[in-house]
């Protein structure tokens, strides 16, 4: 048995070859032939390496303030976990509300479901990772739809979960949450319909809106337009609460048509827009790039990063790399088009070709 797996890190089976080995699955020797890893390996890192040996762990600061812990599965693990990721992914079905985790969704077509809403109702899940423990993984694969017996779901939950929960970091930790979030997605979907709002969801992030003026008390059991503070709705908090999830009060935002409204840091009242201080930020660095030179700004912005957490087997961005993702950002949003992406666009192409410039007579 090698403790160092030296295999194939993709299965390159098409996804239908893929979702017809997966339903034929019988024991955890068929998971191992599966993921193309040799049993022996299979068994030695899911129940002899140590628990603690099997993950690092980050602390990573949120934006909101807090922290948030990582937990980042070491190289041979991480191997295993990305191919069964690649084996769900082709298995699971998002439904048309679910924009977390899915190919050709995103941000962007999560916050173009709200665009030009009378109001925009925005909830968090509290612990939305930590909520899902090894015996709901492993109810997920022996229900409805997938009816895998217990050795088979038990194997899949070991290699998917770390201390009872979804490790935040692993690679299979998105489509699980995915796959058990589809029941849930699925009664509020109907929820939605049955009292004519718009609902998605964005991993943790849900989103109801409506363009009627009035809000059902189903939804939002009290509010007053202007003020932040919301009671939510006994029946959409029961659908959350009996999935097995709990609602962040602290984070339940409700904003009528003539403030601002947001969806996935997206501003959504009239048109899909980025905010004020993204563009702002963009702006300023530019700015500064041409007034101080890319050396000095390349030096500020890596003192920034030098400050955060950086998580294995990714790379800080090269400064220029970020900085044009950034402006790309704006062209997604806003459509390449739009005047504001041009001219964003423009000025990094002028301040670019200048040090290009710079360097060739430099050289000379």
């Amino acid at each position: 048995m090698s403790q160092n797996i030296s295999y194939s890190v993709l299965l390159y089976d098409s996804c239908e070859k893929l979702s017809e080995k997966f339903k034929e699955l019988k024991s955890p020797r068929d998971v191992a032939r599966l993921l193309e890893v040799p049993f022996g390996d299979l068994n030695y890192y899911l129940y002899r390496k140590s628990e603690d040996s099997r993950y690092k762990t980050f602390i990573v600061p949120k934006k909101s303030g807090g922290s948030r812990t990582i937990y980042s599965p070491h190289t041979s693990l991480a191997i295993i976990q990305r191919k069964l990721s690649q084996v769900l992914y082709s298995v699971y079905r998002p439904r048309a509300s679910v924009h977390g985790f899915a190919a050709k969704r995103s941000i962007i077509t999560n916050a173009k479901a709200h665009t030009k809403k009378k109001f925009i109702l925005n909830l968090d899940i509290k612990d939305f990772f930590d909520a899902i423990n090894f015996g709901r993984v492993r109810g997920v694969f022996i229900g409805k739809p997938y009816g895998l017996n217990e050795q088979v779901a038990t194997i899949l939950a070991q290699i998917c979960c770390f201390n009872n929960k979804l490790p935040q970091g692993a690679p299979t930790s998105p489509i699980i949450s995915n796959l058990i979030c589809a029941k849930m997605d699925s009664e509020l979907q109907r929820f939605a319909e049955k009292y004519g709002l718009f609902y998605t969801r964005y991993a943790d992030d849900i989103t109801f809106s409506i363009t009627r003026d009035e809000l059902p008390p189903e939804l939002v059991a009290c509010y007053k337009k202007g003020l932040p503070k919301v009671v939510l709705g006994k029946e959409v908090r029961s659908i959350i609460e009996t999935n097995g999830f709990e609602v962040n009060d602290a984070k339940v935002r409700l904003a009528y048509r003539t403030q601002r409204q947001e969806v996935t840091g997206l501003i959504v009242n009239k048109s899909l827009n980025v905010n004020r201080k993204y563009i702002r930020n963009i702006y300023g660095t530019l700015h500064s790039w041409e007034k101080y030179g890319l050396e000095k700004v390349v030096e500020i912005y890596k003192s920034k990063y030098a400050k955060k957490p950086v998580l294995p087997e990714k790379d800080v961005p090269t400064f220029l790399d970020s900085l044009r993702g950034k402006i790309e950002f704006v062209g997604s949003v806003r459509g390449k088009n739009d005047d504001l992406y041009q001219k964003l666009l423009s000025i990094f192409n002028d301040l670019k070709n200048k040090e290009v410039n710079a360097e060739s007579i430099s050289e000379v």
